[in-house]
């Protein structure tokens, strides 16, 4: 089993921890809040009608939101995992040109 390369075979650096940590962050730092709101809220008995259709419009627009970022985040990762090791991550079956 070949040992990690500590830089990337393609040419491009690899993304660094911190860069990985900063977009992980990121998304919990914009979730938590809401998801704490939220279950405070569907806590509550008996909203009226309005107040609840409007809750339930809001929670749908952030699980697309939320959805899409954790998306972009998990084919970051992918793209990283394939920019290291030298391949186009678009299509990593093929291999690299060897000069």
């Amino acid at each position: 089993m070949p040992t990690p390369a500590k830089k990337s075979q393609g040419g491009l650096p690899p993304a660094s921890k911190e860069d990985a940590r900063r977009r992980i962050t990121r998304l919990t730092y914009w979730s938590l809040p809401f998801v704490a709101v939220f279950a405070v809220l569907n806590l509550i008995p008996n909203i009226p009608w309005p107040w609840r259709t409007g809750m339930l419009v809001a929670e749908v627009v952030f699980v697309v939101v939320y959805g899409t970022a954790a998306v972009r985040l998990s084919l970051w990762q992918r793209n990283e995992y394939w920019l290291e090791r030298g391949r186009d991550p678009k299509h990593p079956e093929r291999f690299p040109k060897e000069h």
